[in-house]
């Protein structure tokens, strides 16, 4: 195996970032932020070196998908998640949040229920409510940093559902569903009659010994009832080439989305998205391992220095993403005067709980994927502008 390097530091300023450079002038200083999840690692070289191949041709013009696409996903499922799919299943759409969207307009109506659970990712909840369907959240439970179903409330919410977006690994908490969880959602799912789209683009960033399980090998109702939704963008930090796979086993509802593609103008990939999917998804497995040990320690060292400085704050036991979900309630810190803090004073960005929904207020979200160096730059300046910290 090759040794990999993830401590460089690179800058993005002036690549139009949206974790970059979005933020705020008037701050004191420059802002380390570690919100927006993409990582600051770059693509494997080998990848590197060949979109630079491309580059030098210096013609960008329309692109096909690669006749070995769908065997390529087929594979890498094999390998990762130890599941067998079809490779005419898999369906090549540029975003998650498109699928998502698309769903909901061509196969919901207006006024028809939604369910997730919450707190939840954003822009996957907006998307209902701006498409005029109604968004039934079913809240977690919280205890002692862990987060469970609440099975009667979802099960009062699938009664009156048409679909079920489920997150799994769960953003922001970081929940793996275990393979209980998700049997017990496939059967409601199946009692009630309610589609399931299960966004699994995290899935790929397990921090324990079990293996990532996808809800429609469970049940064969999910499968023929759900879109399952992958992508190379959280796993290789390429969101911004846009390349996503959705795995529809049902022909009817396949030949539908397709269409509803095809509707949109959705059609060719970016002149980037086949080469770095094909490169990443076919000869970066040992990078991939690399990079997960590194996030790993950057894991475990962060809680360390949490635990050590701000022992009133309560990190979620999870396994699941490179993003930590940090409970501050104990410091009866209002999210303003957390922003304050944190933004003014230490010049850091994390992702405020109240982005999460209701059930999010007293969190924040960490995003770890970064160069210790930055992580660790970031951790002192909170601690030197805290009246909370715990000092050596």
């Amino acid at each position: 195996m090759d040794n990999y390097n993830f401590n460089n530091k690179i800058s993005r300023k002036g690549t139009h970032s949206a974790k970059w450079e979005s933020t705020s002038d008037a701050l004191p200083m420059p802002l380390i932020p570690l919100s927006v999840a993409d990582m600051d690692i770059p693509l494997p070289n080998k990848t590197i070196n060949l979109l630079n191949e491309f580059t030098n041709k210096g013609i960008y013009g329309y692109t096909l998908l690669s006749e070995n696409w769908g065997e390529t996903v087929t594979q890498w499922m094999q390998r990762h998640c130890h599941w067998h799919i079809n490779a005419e299943h898999v369906v090549f759409c540029p975003r998650v949040i498109q699928a998502v969207s698309l769903y909901i307009q061509n196969f919901t109506a207006p006024g028809d229920s939604i369910v997730s659970l919450a707190p939840a990712y954003h822009p996957i909840s907006h998307s209902v409510v701006l498409n005029q369907r109604k968004l039934l959240e079913s809240e977690l439970r919280y205890h002692h940093g862990c987060y469970t179903i609440d099975f009667d409330d979802l099960e009062n919410k699938f009664k009156h559902a048409r679909c079920f977006i489920l997150l799994s690994p769960h953003n922001p908490t970081g929940t793996v569903w275990e393979k209980e969880s998700l049997i017990k959602i496939a059967q409601l799912a199946e009692k009630y009659h309610v589609f399931i789209i299960s966004d699994d683009v995290h899935s790929d960033f397990i921090f324990s010994h079990h293996q990532h399980q996808v809800i429609s090998s469970v049940s064969s109702y999910v499968e023929q009832n759900s879109f399952i939704c992958t992508s190379p963008a959280k796993t290789f930090n390429m969101a911004g080439l846009e390349v996503a796979n959705i795995i529809i086993a049902n022909k009817q509802h396949r030949q539908k989305f397709i269409h509803c593609l095809e509707a949109a103008g959705i059609h060719n990939p970016g002149y980037y998205a086949v080469p770095a999917f094909l490169s990443v998804y076919r000869d970066c497995d040992d990078w991939l391992f690399a990079l997960k040990n590194y996030l790993a320690d950057n894991r475990a060292w962060l809680i360390n220095m949490l635990s050590k400085h701000f022992p009133d704050w309560v990190v979620t036991r999870s396994t699941g993403t490179y993003m930590l979900w940090v409970n501050y309630q104990a410091s009866h810190l209002s999210e303003d005067q957390l922003k304050h803090w944190f933004l003014n004073l230490a010049g850091v960005e994390m992702s405020w709980g109240s982005g999460f929904g209701e059930s999010g207020i007293g969190f924040f979200r960490i995003n770890i994927a970064t160069p210790r160096d930055t992580l660790a730059e970031a951790l002192e300046r909170i601690i030197s502008t805290s009246p909370y910290a715990h000092q050596e």
